[in-house]
């Protein structure tokens, strides 16, 4: 993925999308492309994920850090979402999810897909202030949700890590 000659880049390429997430909140047709991280817009699912070590261990393929629980609370958290947008058929398969006997790394990868479907829903439908496109298009970014909190923390974070940071919207961005 890090290699120019990474087969990502070939398959992007191919879409012949068009990546401009601020361009995409308000297309009426097109395909538009947006990158998202699903670990940093945890906090914005569920409070309870915000706060220093508070993020869900969800990854089955981390045995030592694992947590079913997190699991349970990622799914349940996630649907509860996709209610809140009328997507009932993403809450349903997402509460079915959520008593799995046992978790695989598909199955973690299938809820990772779903978390960035969350992502582009809240993009596309909450209002503009509730997510943050951080880095820029040029260099990289990533959009995300950012409850209120996340916003100070991430905004603060960015600020210190990034020099010569302008003004993006509301956002940051190299």
């Amino acid at each position: 993925m890090f290699c120019d000659a990474a087969p990502i880049w070939s398959f992007l390429n191919s879409l012949g999308a068009i990546e401009d997430p601020e361009a995409a909140r308000i297309a009426s047709d097109g395909l538009y492309l947006m990158e998202v991280f699903p670990a940093i817009s945890m906090p914005s699912l569920s409070a309870e994920f915000f706060g220093r070590l508070a993020a869900p261990r969800y990854n089955p393929a981390r045995r030592k850090t694992f947590k079913a629980s997190d699991w349970t609370k990622v799914t349940i958290a996630l649907a509860e979402k996709f209610a809140e947008f009328k997507f009932p058929e993403p809450a349903q398969w997402l509460r079915m999810t959520t008593h799995l006997p046992r978790v695989s790394k598909a199955d973690q990868d299938c809820l990772d897909a779903m978390v960035c479907l969350w992502i582009a829903l809240h993009w596309r439908l909450k209002d503009r202030r509730e997510s943050l496109v951080i880095g820029g298009k040029d260099t990289g970014y990533m959009v995300l949700p950012a409850i209120e909190g996340a916003r100070l923390r991430l905004t603060a974070a960015a600020k210190r890590a990034v020099s010569g940071v302008r003004a993006y919207g509301t956002d940051l961005v190299d």
